[in-house]
């Protein structure tokens, strides 16, 4: 408790400080992310394989590390332009076995053209979590996502989900410039 008017604006400045410390923080720290843009126009050709030989896999994580999605749901749809976040968990393997984060691998899929957004992901992990904020304000369409990680013990889980991103008939009317 402050005993004078002089002494409360002494500590005015540390309260401002803090403040601006927490909401830095809950911003993302001190450099807020910006929101990954994806244009299907830079895809190219990806092969059809996605992990190398030799490398078990386990499809829903039964053996290797579990991949929780938060967001977007499998089958989610989405109005180009609108705010999209990614957003998972990485879990243990059931036999406790963590999940090795420099084996994230993201790849972005329309039919058979794609990109790997593997490299362009790595600023978005904290701990064992992925939080992306993704801007698509290309087109309308089917996107494919594939996420794997493999654990400690070289075990793969993964998780595949789609986005559609639809436009709704006033919106192609507005785009070519039809009122």
């Amino acid at each position: 408790m402050m005993r004078s008017w002089h002494g409360a604006l002494r500590q005015a400045p540390a309260f401002v400080l803090a403040a601006a410390c927490a909401t830095a923080f809950a911003a993302g720290g001190a450099e807020a992310l910006r929101p990954l843009a994806i244009d299907p126009a830079t895809f190219t050709t990806l092969p059809a394989e996605r992990s190398s030989p030799g490398t078990s896999r386990t499809e829903g994580g039964h053996q290797g590390p579990r991949i929780a999605l938060l967001s977007p749901g499998r089958d989610a749809v989405y109005r180009p332009g609108a705010p999209l976040v990614l957003h998972a968990e990485l879990l243990p393997a059931a036999d406790g076995a963590a999940p090795d984060m420099g084996t994230l691998s993201l790849r972005v899929r329309q039919g058979q053209r794609g990109k790997d957004l593997s490299g362009m992901v790595k600023p978005y992990v904290k701990g064992t979590a992925l939080r992306v904020p993704v801007d698509f304000s290309g087109h309308a369409g089917e996107l494919q996502f594939e996420m794997d990680v493999m654990d400690e013990k070289g075990r793969m889980g993964e998780v595949a989900f789609r986005v559609t991103f639809k436009l709704e008939f006033r919106d192609a009317l507005l785009r070519d410039g039809e009122t």
